[in-house]
């Protein structure tokens, strides 16, 4: 909005309402109810001036000056939110404003404070909620450092209030100080683009920072000139935390290098959120793509695999030399839909083995492994949990295992020799070999894998996971194989194996593993009359 003459109110009150997202806010309310403002209050002067800012906005929004709108509103603000602006500001309206102070109970010092933060809000006629939280403990407990402890404290002391009022917006007093700082401390800790992104304006759209523009310096001779003290945290004035490190030793220098620093941090912050819509569209769009294509392979696979387990399968090598260098960006956070957590380095390697057509094998998360499979051209995103035994009895049916289950028949006579000639002449067997060269047909709606045994054989019959050691006999007496050969022969992804059903009978001898290959154990003989049909059916 241009024409307007910056307010000659405080640069702080200013700030507040030179702060679009601010009147955003305001309008998502729609004015109908009064609006309700919650404060993070430390009692330092970054949260001290946005207390004062925000009480003057109180004072103004009770009483709107009647003439000199246009000149009362920064020029920074665009036309929507200046018309919100003028809107909301054109009569009296209700307002509340509550500091919310945590007593971390970390310093002698810290009731003093407490203290010092309710006379601050009984001079101003402000309302004031303390708690009291031992942070130290939080941090042991959950595992975490004290700074990130005292931080999710703070923040759900926020929330609930948030969540317990509709018509209320929070505030945090981050300064552009704070943002430097953030960005230079995820700079050296490689969180990626989403660490350079700085400190969000907003946050959960309820969750305001209209100080982010502003100087600490700025708001310290603002300070001044009110003659308003403030509380001082010795703790900050000491580089021995990441934090205030950076703070005391390596922001000075850089302002040295250039006094713009802290500017134009900010900037390039607000550049990359730019990009980070980009970015975030483009990621949608592979997630999409690439939800399609785990549904299309595990149609086409169609893999015997007895719970617990569930498993995903893309194939990044034939996404395209377009992709080819974003590959350890898109996997890192693309991964995260079919639950598997890879850190970036753990990402830039699993892109290499895509990009060399090698192996790749690893955690990602509890339970969770990704595998990067060359002769399929696969990845593979496996979450398993401990294999279970099963049995299933001659006077059963069938035994259900989630979406498949083991069906058992006795079958006589034409029936016999129909089910052998079927077998002979295709007996269906899963294959590993050069997949990703296309999909052809998605596979049938219900698959299923079949094989005889004498009526002999000893039962009930048991499906259980591989043991170490397992042998299974060749067909037709040509000796035994081990089941860890026949996997490599069949070229089996690693992380699939332990939960490739392995169906033995009651002596535990192997006698069929689903799709790969039946045993010599409890083979039929010529003269058979009758036999055991077993059917592994995969329901789509």
């Amino acid at each position: 909005m241009t024409g307007r003459k910056s307010s000659s109110r405080s640069k702080l009150l200013n700030s507040l309402l030179g702060f679009g997202e601010f009147w955003r806010a305001v309008a998502r309310h729609e004015f109908s109810a009064p609006l309700a403002l919650y404060l993070l209050f430390s009692g330092g002067p970054d949260s001290v001036g946005l207390a004062l800012a925000l009480a003057d906005f109180v004072k103004l929004v009770a009483e709107p000056p009647k003439k000199g709108l246009h000149e009362l509103l920064p020029p920074a603000l665009k036309r929507t939110e200046y018309e919100v602006a003028r809107k909301y500001l054109s009569r009296p309206r209700e307002m509340s404003l509550t500091l919310l102070h945590l007593n971390h109970a970390l310093r002698p010092t810290a009731k003093d404070e407490e203290k010092w933060v309710r006379d601050f809000a009984r001079r101003r006629g402000i309302d004031c909620d303390c708690a009291t939280e031992d942070v130290a403990e939080y941090a042991r407990m959950h595992k975490t450092s004290v700074e990130d402890a005292g931080r999710v404290v703070r923040y759900a002391m926020l929330t609930r209030k948030l969540e317990a009022d509709p018509a209320a917006l929070g505030f945090t007093a981050h300064t552009a100080d704070d943002n430097a700082e953030s960005v230079l401390y995820s700079l050296a800790q490689r969180a990626g683009i989403a660490g350079m992104l700085g400190i969000a304006p907003v946050l959960h759209g309820r969750i305001l920072r209209p100080f982010l523009s502003l100087r600490k310096e700025t708001i310290l001779a603002e300070l001044k000139r009110r003659r308003q003290g403030f509380v001082t945290d010795e703790t900050n004035l000491v580089p021995d935390r990441p934090r205030t490190f950076l703070r005391h030793e390596v922001v000075p220098r850089l302002q040295k290098l250039n006094p713009k620093f802290l500017e134009n941090a900010l900037a390039t912050c607000k550049n990359l959120q730019g990009y980070d819509a980009l970015i975030r569209w483009a990621l949608d769009s592979a997630t999409q793509l690439a939800s399609a294509e785990d549904l299309r392979w595990r149609r086409r696979l169609q893999l015997p695999l007895a719970p617990p387990i569930r498993w995903h399968a893309i194939a990044p090598a034939g996404w395209g030399e377009e992709l080819s260098g974003s590959l350890p960006v898109i996997l890192y956070h693309l991964l995260r839909m079919f639950g598997a957590t890879l850190n970036w380095s753990a990402a830039a390697r699993l892109a290499d083995a895509v990009a060399g057509a090698y192996s790749y094998r690893g955690k990602a998360g509890r339970g969770t492994n990704v595998e990067y499979h060359p002769p399929s051209g696969l990845m593979f995103v496996v979450q398993r949990g401990e294999p279970q035994s099963y049995e299933l009895r001659e006077g059963d049916a069938a035994l259900t295992l989630g979406p498949q289950r083991l069906e058992m028949k006795r079958v006589h006579g034409k029936s016999l020799k129909g089910l052998l000639a079927a077998l002979a002449a295709d007996e269906p067997k899963v294959a590993f070999d050069g997949l990703s060269a296309g999909f052809g047909e998605p596979g049938a709606s219900v698959a299923r894998y079949d094989a005889v045994f004498s009526s002999r054989i000893p039962q009930p019959l048991r499906v259980r996971a591989r043991r170490r050691g397992d042998r299974i006999a060749l067909p037709g007496g040509e000796g035994h194989a081990k089941l860890s050969d026949v996997f490599v022969n069949a070229k089996v992804p690693h992380s699939l194996r332990s939960h490739w059903p392995v169906i033995t009978d009651a002596n535990g001898d192997v006698l069929w593993l689903p799709g790969l290959i039946r045993g010599g154990a409890g083979r039929l003989t010529k003269r058979a009359r009758s036999a055991i049909a077993l059917s592994w059916v995969i329901a789509p």
